[in-house]
């Protein structure tokens, strides 16, 4: 029987586990949380800190680990990389430059710059800095860390005085001193999912962002699969977008671009991820697709290889929705109480995830969990939302809501409907 090792508890790693357990494997989860719903179900725990890598090397070769695998996790992919190198195990992300662009937003954008991708024009801090009266800058623009993701260090600035906080608040988050800074975009976001082969990646699924109105704009709470705007990105950015990851020498597994389609009707490209997407999406989407992303990366990680033939069809005019419903916290607190979980897990195609829970702290807009959703149609991921909308409540240590919901259904019935025209 292979041993596994899987670190930290990210998102996605419950199904990873149940997918390695099918193969007959001995899964072992190593992070330091006492307890986390990736470790109840795997069949050994490890209190080891992903990043501590001579304690997990030593474990590993005294229980004769054969792989190592992780979540939606680029901490914990970066720390997979160091032990698999240590061990000499197999790993889906074998070149420093893919990992970079990656991880590092300027060297994904200076990838862009080199093959002619599109992305928001740039300003020099530094030159700015040292420049301040006689540098142009175009307002609103936006100062973000190189290296953080989930919009954490991000700055919108509409004049000199929001510069110099945005700055200061991004180095706060960041031990990067890179910056950038960059035209402010105004227009949907999309997150654009691959699958890559031997060096080459194929477009794997197309989706859309959406946040509560209200809430702040960045703050999606749905992304699901959609052919709205599909047939543009195709046309004008995906093989610019295939030309970046073969540059930056991706070699297998998966991979993914965040992209804006600017008031100018242009996509812009935003950064990329050589894992899964935080939301993981790509759980539901075997349902639309009927192909299983998360049992590619376990064979990447396995060491099994696979063949430019064995990737997904071409295929995106699908009619049914692959859905992320991320759960934010409305506020800070203590989770006191989680209701209504029974009633939404018999819901046909509806897996949760919910990691945060009672007596755990949150702060304000962190993610408590994710419920995905396959669906046949739109209207019917919209009933599900409402279900779950009616009947799931997480209260805080005052017995306040926590739960900020989602519930603009016609914009998500608008954008399918739109996108199924579009590709007739």
């Amino acid at each position: 029987m292979n041993k596994v090792l899987m670190l930290g508890s990210d998102y996605g790693s419950c199904e990873i586990i149940n997918e390695l357990h099918n193969r007959g494997c001995w899964v072992i989860v190593a992070d330091y949380y006492e307890t986390t719903p990736a470790k109840r179900i795997a069949d050994e725990s490890w209190l080891i800190s992903t990043n501590d890598f001579d304690t997990l090397e030593k474990r590993c070769r005294d229980n004769n680990v054969a792989a190592v695998i992780t979540g939606a996790s680029d901490f914990n992919g970066g720390n997979l990389r160091v032990l698999c190198k240590r061990l000499g195990l197999p790993m889906y992300s074998q070149n420093d430059s893919a990992w970079s662009a990656a991880t590092n937003k300027y060297v994904f954008k200076e990838l862009c710059k080199s093959v002619g991708a599109p992305v928001a024009e740039d300003y020099d801090i530094e030159e700015y800095l040292q420049n301040k009266e006689n540098y142009n800058i175009t307002y609103p623009v936006v100062i973000k860390p190189v290296d953080m993701s989930a919009n954490r260090g991000m700055s919108y600035c509409y004049n000199e005085a929001d510069v110099e906080h945005a700055i200061e608040r991004a180095h706060s988050f960041s031990k990067n001193p890179h910056l950038i800074m960059e035209r402010k975009l105004e227009g949907p976001e999309f997150a654009v999912n691959y699958i890559i082969a031997n060096g080459e990646p194929r477009l794997f699924f197309f989706s859309s962002e959406h946040h509560q109105p209200g809430e702040l704009a960045n703050l999606y709470s749905i992304i699901t699969t959609t052919n709205y705007h599909l047939r543009q990105y195709i046309f004008e950015v995906n093989d610019k977008v295939i030309e970046v990851f073969k540059k930056a020498k991706l070699t297998n597994g998966v991979a993914w671009v965040e992209c804006m389609r600017d008031k100018d009707s242009h996509f812009y490209l935003l950064e990329m991820g050589y894992r899964f997407g935080g939301e993981v999406v790509n759980i539901p989407y075997k349902d639309i697709s009927g192909f299983d992303s998360i049992n590619w990366m376990i064979d990447c990680e396995l060491g099994i290889e696979h063949k430019t033939t064995d990737l997904p069809v071409e295929k995106y005019n699908y009619s049914g929705c692959a859905t992320a419903y991320m759960l934010f916290a409305t506020h800070s607190g203590v989770i006191s109480e989680i209701k209504g979980i029974d009633k939404i897990s018999t819901l046909n195609g509806v897996k949760i995830d919910i990691t945060k829970e009672v007596g755990k702290s949150v702060k304000q807009y962190m993610t408590l969990g994710v419920i995905r959703i396959s669906s046949e149609s739109c209207e019917e991921l919209c009933s599900k939302l409402r279900i779950i909308n009616s009947n799931l409540e997480i209260k805080d240590q005052d017995g306040k809501n926590l739960l900020l919901k989602y519930d603009n259904y016609g914009e998500l019935l608008e954008e399918y409907d739109s996108g199924l025209k579009e590709m007739q």
